[in-house]
């Protein structure tokens, strides 16, 4: 990768809830261009992280830089350069799917790109839904919509959790496809997803969380080292990881 530029700096972030250690210290980094895959089972700790990151929840102690400056709930002018898709939005329903774009828009104060507009709304077949209430929408055009919303601001880091949730198998095609082109534009993803596949997919790093805990990081072939896979089968990694874990 040319003119190897840090993004995002996670160092020793702890999180607990309630008297449970949800995240124990973990690290990592996240250079621009990647698609860094944060990949793990439900519970592990992967939407408390990307939550940590978006600054959108503070962590109990640690630290997080964005394009080296230091992310916090209060921070407001580095979440421009932040696109977050969480994993269960928040979405005025009242409006209509255009009203929703607009409003976006109008907070972060940014123009439409019609072109790029249409191109989505074509690729997401949102065309004859664009212009009715939300609330008629179903899951999957809701996370198509969120999706346009971000992509359409065009930020510099795109943090997605759990993206594929509710999509039909063409809009998962197209997005993952669509992330790949932005990458190589030089955006940088941090994508959080259970989905084997997913990972396998589109990931130029990553990292398995298993119970707070980041257990390896690096390429596929890195982790087939780390974990004394002969293959290159991320599910056989993935689940050579999770058992030696299990059995400590």
């Amino acid at each position: 990768m040319n003119n190897i530029v840090e993004i995002v700096k996670v160092r020793n972030l702890y999180k607990s809830y309630n008297n449970k250690d949800v995240l124990k210290n973990i690290s990592f980094d996240v250079y621009r261009g990647e698609i860094f895959v944060l990949l793990g089972p439900n519970g592990a700790g992967k939407t408390t992280t990307v939550k940590i990151v978006a600054g959108v929840i503070q962590a109990d102690s640690g630290d997080v830089f964005v394009m080296s400056d230091k992310i916090s709930v209060f921070k407001h002018e580095v979440k421009k350069h932040i696109g977050y898709l969480p994993d269960e939005p928040y979405i005025y329903s009242k409006l209509t799917g255009k009203e929703f774009l607009e409003f976006i828009f109008s907070v972060y104060n940014i123009k439409i790109d019609y072109k790029e507009y249409e191109f989505l709304l074509n690729e997401f077949e949102l065309n004859n839904y664009i212009n009715l209430p939300i609330e008629f929408y179903s899951k999957g055009m809701k996370q198509k919509l969120l999706l346009m919303s971000i992509f359409l601001r065009n930020p510099d880091l795109l943090i997605l959790d759990e993206p594929l949730i509710g999509l039909d198998p063409k809009s998962m095609s197209f997005l993952k496809q669509y992330i790949k082109k932005l990458s190589n534009e030089g955006k940088t993803i941090i994508l959080s997803t259970h989905l084997l596949n997913l990972a396998e997919q589109v990931a130029s790093k990553i990292s398995i969380i298993y119970n707070g805990i980041i257990l390896t990081s690096g390429t596929l072939e890195d982790l087939a080292k780390n974990f004394c896979v002969s293959s290159l089968s991320l599910e056989d990694v993935y689940l050579n990881a999770i058992k030696k874990m299990s059995n400590v």
